[in-house]
């Protein structure tokens, strides 16, 4: 019973580490905070972390509500999260649409020293189109033990964005550390590993809407 949920843990760790990337995160972060005072800087990680949590926390258990509402099984959003998510990876291997990319955007386009912590920090660079729809599938990935789960994943997740925060602070750094090309490689990486969580999730999907096991 422990192992099963360390493994569920565990689980929940990797995948949310690798849609929220805490490394592209912060070199975002570094972009869109250049030239700000560090106080300036702290509230904005701050404020930031606070909107990503809230909402990928909120969205996995008002979007697992609002599936049943529609009609639609678990399954078959497995299936088109995972779908979803596949696109992702691809987009983050081949470096298209990346967290860096976003913020040089947001950059350019924004007002001067406007407030990015809830656009683009937040939504959608912490928590992307992936991330969200992820949590729906990570929150109940089994009927059994719902409580449970939607324990294990409110902690691993308040860990994940806390480790989040911690890049975003020390993001000067990091990006120093790693340097655009270390950022570009790691996102590369993890897009590898977002493509393989990807079709573990359309694997699930058919097996739970076909009864079928897949091995």
């Amino acid at each position: 019973m422990l192992a099963g949920q360390l493994g569920e843990a565990f689980y929940v760790f990797v995948t949310l580490i690798a849609m929220l990337n805490p490394i592209e995160a912060a070199a975002a972060f570094a972009t869109l905070t250049e030239g700000r005072s560090p106080q300036d800087q702290a509230q904005i990680a701050l404020r930031a972390t606070i909107v990503a949590g809230v909402t990928l926390i909120a969205f996995a258990f008002a979007g697992e509500a609002l599936l049943g509402a529609l009609g639609v099984e678990i399954g078959a959003f497995k299936i088109a999260g995972g779908l979803l998510l596949l696109k992702v990876g691809f987009n983050m291997v081949f470096a298209e649409k990346t967290d860096s990319q976003t913020a040089d955007r947001a950059k350019a386009t924004g007002a001067p020293m406007s407030d990015p912590s809830v656009f683009p920090l937040a939504i959608p660079i912490i928590t992307g189109p992936g991330a969200l729809t992820a949590s729906v599938a990570l929150v109940n990935p089994t009927p059994d033990h719902q409580l449970l789960n939607g324990g294990i994943f409110v902690v691993v997740a308040l860990v994940v964005i806390a480790i989040t925060y911690a890049f975003m602070r020390g993001s000067q750094r990091l990006t120093m550390w790693f340097g655009k090309t270390g950022v570009d490689a790691v996102g590369r990486i993890v897009g590898i590993i977002v493509a393989a969580i990807a079709v573990q999730l359309i694997v699930n999907g058919v097996s739970g809407l076909t009864n079928l096991t897949i091995r």
